[in-house]
């Protein structure tokens, strides 16, 4: 008989380094707004909504299609900063590198990343 509850014992975890590596780890600032966390208090930050602006990873072919699967440049996705700081001195379009993850409050869940990460670098668009 095979083991049953066996996701009890399994872990999934987001390769930080290899998508920074396929992204140049510079996104385009969307959006961003304070975070506090409920359920620990001194978890406090910035939640931030990026854009992917390159991706040089190959996705390889979708068998049910045979068409060359999409890469994510343009998509979005949000990331939390937990630093302590409820703003960043960012505006929408600036480029944001990604600092360190933080590895034990970063979950996947289904398909839905939760992604945490120590702190990020903010480049200014030029005006």
């Amino acid at each position: 008989m095979a083991l049953q509850n066996s996701w009890f014992f399994s872990q999934t975890s987001f390769n930080d380094a290899k998508f920074k590596s396929v992204t140049n780890n510079q996104f385009r600032l969307v959006s961003q707004h304070p975070y506090a966390s409920k359920k620990n208090p001194q978890d406090i930050g910035v939640a931030l909504t990026l854009q992917v602006v390159k991706d040089t990873a190959d996705y390889g072919v979708d068998k049910k299609t045979g068409m060359k699967r999409d890469n994510n440049v343009l998509n979005t996705f949000d990331v939390t900063i937990l630093n302590g700081v409820q703003r960043l001195d960012a505006q929408k379009g600036d480029v944001i590198r990604l600092g360190d993850m933080i590895v034990e409050k970063t979950f996947i869940i289904g398909f839905n990343l939760i992604l945490r990460y120590k702190d990020v670098q903010v480049i200014k668009r030029d005006k």
